[in-house]
């Protein structure tokens, strides 16, 4: 029994596609109960319509759909609004975006069925993009051992009931993915065989506008839960990771330079309390 959270705004393009996804799902028991809740936020597209088209598809397969239209266009109080009506304790957070393969759900099932504590996401898979940009920035970006080894939980995480505990409401912050995985030590981080795609933003201003994001809510959670860095890792910055960029000068490039803009960007525009979740893909 789980409850799959998909935050939205003005996701019309993608939503069927992330919903036909976990549709398709396969080796799920009989009599399965899986509760899947749009939490369209601030939208003024076709997001809530495209979305309850795909009740009879999922209804089919066994699944229940709520599609939430909520007014402020905020990605931790959509989070927080999809779990008042939450049926299961076992949650599954999913960017709209993402495209889920036929057996995630099962095994993330499997793996959140423990007791103890735990967090767990899939084997990111990044579609080539168009972009030669994009493309530079992934070849460096899917051989960072975060992202290679570890369970990054980008676009898809997930926790038990236990692992649920550990936090209230999602705060007001940038990055609800990275609070919660820094609840958990490494030892209790799970990662699927099976992947997800996830894709890079396309072209070189994306990348930056998205990677701020990122640091942004980086800074942030150093400076209000910094109880929670004892969970961080910095496997990242080893002298032998930073020699590896010399193998591909010109991605490496393309990384460094977009790893710097987004920085100096993040440092003079941290500022939680103004922030309204935007999408950076576009």
């Amino acid at each position: 029994m789980l409850t799959v959270i998909i935050p939205s705004y003005n996701e019309e393009i993608r939503i069927a596609s992330c919903i036909d996804a976990i549709a398709a799902q396969s080796g799920l028991p009989n009599g399965h109960a899986i509760q899947v809740i749009v939490a369209a936020n601030g939208c003024h597209d076709r997001t809530v319509q495209r979305a309850n088209e795909r009740a009879a598809a999922l209804r089919e397969k066994g699944f229940d759909l709520v599609v939430l239209d909520i007014a402020q266009g905020n990605k931790m109080n959509a989070l927080n609004e999809a779990e008042k009506v939450a049926a299961y304790d076992t949650r599954v957070y999913l960017d709209a975006d993402v495209i889920l393969s036929n057996t995630v759900l099962v095994e993330l099932t499997d793996i959140l069925s423990a007791e103890e504590p735990r967090y767990a996401s899939g084997t990111v898979r990044i579609p080539r993009p168009t972009s030669i940009i994009s493309r530079a920035y992934a070849k460096v970006w899917t051989n960072l051992p975060f992202v290679r080894d570890g369970v990054p939980g980008i676009g898809l995480y997930a926790t038990n009931a236990n692992g649920r505990a550990r936090w209230d409401e999602f705060p007001a912050i940038y990055s609800d993915d990275r609070f919660v995985r820094l609840q958990f030590a490494p030892h209790e981080r799970f990662k699927t065989q099976a992947t997800y795609e996830w894709p890079l933003p396309e072209g070189f201003s994306n990348l930056v506008h998205v990677r701020h994001r990122w640091s942004e809510g980086n800074m942030e959670l150093a400076e209000k839960y910094p109880e929670l860095m004892k969970n961080d890792s910095q496997r990242n910055k080893t002298a032998s990771n930073i020699l590896s960029l010399f193998a591909a000068p010109f991605s490496s490039a393309i990384f460094v330079l977009v790893f710097f803009v987004s920085n100096v960007r993040a440092s003079r525009t941290k500022n939680g309390d103004t922030f309204i979740w935007r999408r950076g893909r576009d």
